[in-house]
């Protein structure tokens, strides 16, 4: 993005959709499907600081690849607080952000099945999710 010409003609589609929030919200899908974790991660920061306000279920998507990111370094406990920061209404209502919450879930019991973290996750995606997670 910093590469190309600012002052090139391009379409309206194309300046209001993609900029570098969208650029890294590509590249943290990327990273996180090439199991480059840290990567992923760094990504998912650059892209959650450049979202712009109105964009709260691309916002609950990052967050949520950003606890996978978190959780495939072996970060359990920040992994687990990321996750649960992803807004309920999302988790809900958005049924990408539930499967991959759910996925979350999956993969935190298989890493870390009788910790401290997995216990607090249980209890907050129980009484938060009930049947989502």
């Amino acid at each position: 993005m910093d590469g190309a010409d600012p002052g090139a003609n391009r379409p309206v589609w194309m300046i209001s959709f993609y900029d570098q929030a969208e650029l890294d919200f590509l590249a943290l899908t990327g990273y996180l499907a090439l199991g480059d974790y840290e990567r992923a991660e760094a990504h998912a920061h650059r892209c959650l600081a450049a979202l712009r306000p109105h964009m709260q279920r691309s916002k609950a998507i990052a967050t949520t690849r950003l606890a996978c990111a978190q959780l495939g370094q072996g970060a359990v406990g920040p992994a687990v607080a990321t996750a649960m920061s992803v807004p309920t209404d999302a988790a809900v209502h958005h049924p990408r952000v539930a499967r991959m919450l759910h996925s979350f879930h999956i993969k935190i019991h298989a890493m870390a099945p009788n910790g401290p973290s997995t216990r607090m996750w249980n209890e907050y995606a129980h009484t938060t999710w009930k049947e989502s997670v």
